[in-house]
């Protein structure tokens, strides 16, 4: 029977950096769906026995560096997926899994990342193997909510998202850095769009956004065939504004010059204020101004990627998926995806009817 069209659930389950931020809450979510299958592994072999202690269903912790060729061999017998929460040696990891038709899921949003993955693709589609890139909250729900507008406006020429970031959140350190070193990079929006727009985010009403280098607007730009923007802001206003100002001013862009950037990351990382709120907002527009708008809230942004990362590695370990390297929005029914997703975790709106993002001036 093809591994692609029937329940597949040989070999273990490796999620690389299991016991942070995010991989900790997809580990205890695979768990469960497959006990005694999940491995919780890293460069940090105590963080991940203290995880696996805490969820009996795990079968064990395995010291990992993924740079290290043996240890990634060692690693890799008897695994049927890969789940990879970290940054560091994606490209080489994913390719060493495509090669051996081992699935492999990566919850990396750095473009650069996810490009590198995706020239594996005829490794993966030979192999049989099934790669998911974009999968988490932005990119990953970001990606289904714009495939959900566009299915729903076929002649749509712009989707716009926007993303509220609570900064109390249970950001990982990793996630903190991210943060910090893409706020360091140029402001060059694609296809024209403005740096900053007024958009609606259910519950906090309209909010100044600004243009942000996430990569779903790349690659959804690919896959539905539409310019995209990506724009942030933090759930405090001032906080926003000061962010926002100062990488105007070109702070963080000498800060990383000056190789600064993990003093600054640890700050932030101690920085409690605000909620762990976040909330996304996509609108599709048609070149009559028709528009079609979706949303999503929740709490703790960690939390809802490593359950999104958790739900699309279930279906992959089950064989429901199509070889080759796919973005989550790619993969995915999205009325489907959608429904499956814990309504515990995320509050959907998907009636259409708020309004479209309005831009307000340039950078």
């Amino acid at each position: 029977m093809n591994r692609r069209q029937g329940r597949d659930t040989t070999g273990r389950i490796v999620v690389v950096g299991g016991y942070g931020a995010v991989g900790r809450v997809t580990a205890e979510a695979l768990g469960q769906w497959f006990p005694d299958r999940v491995v919780v592994a890293g460069r940090d072999l105590r963080r991940a026995r203290e995880l696996v202690a805490r969820v009996p269903t795990a079968l064990r912790a395995e010291a990992v560096d993924v740079g290290v060729p043996d240890q990634v061999h060692r690693m890799l017998r008897g695994t049927g997926l890969v789940v990879m929460c970290v940054e560091r040696g994606n490209e080489t990891l994913a390719q060493e899994c495509l090669r051996r038709g081992i699935h492999y899921l990566d919850v990396s949003a750095s473009r650069p990342v996810l490009a590198g993955i995706g020239r594996l693709d005829p490794v993966a589609t030979a192999s049989g193997a099934t790669a998911a890139l974009s999968v988490g909250l932005a990119p990953g729900l970001t990606n289904v909510l714009a495939r959900y507008c566009v299915d729903r406006l076929p002649d749509a020429r712009r989707v716009e998202i926007g993303i509220l970031l609570g900064a109390a959140g249970d950001h990982g350190p990793d996630s903190v850095r991210w943060t910090v070193a893409q706020l360091g990079q140029p402001v060059r929006p694609p296809h024209g769009f403005p740096v900053r727009t007024r958009a609606p985010l259910p519950g906090f009403g309209d909010r100044s956004t600004y243009w942000f280098p996430f990569s779903d607007q790349y690659t959804l730009a690919g896959t539905l065939g539409v310019p995209v923007a990506t724009r942030i802001c933090f759930d405090s206003p001032a906080l926003t504004g000061l962010v926002f100002a100062l990488r105007s001013a070109g702070l963080f862009a000498l800060l990383g010059r000056l190789g600064a950037e993990p003093l600054l990351s640890t700050a932030l990382s101690r920085l409690h204020t605000g909620s762990d709120r976040f909330a996304l907002h996509v609108t599709a527009t048609d070149a009559d101004g028709r528009r079609v708008c979706c949303a999503a809230t929740g709490r703790q942004e960690c939390r809802a990627t490593g359950i999104v990362a958790a739900y699309v590695a279930r279906r992959i370990f089950l064989g429901e998926t199509t070889p080759g390297v796919r973005h989550l929005d790619q993969l995915v029914d999205p009325s489907a995806f959608l429904a499956e997703l814990p309504t515990g975790q995320l509050t959907l709106h998907l009636n259409g009817g708020s309004p479209a993002a309005r831009p307000r001036g340039g950078r």
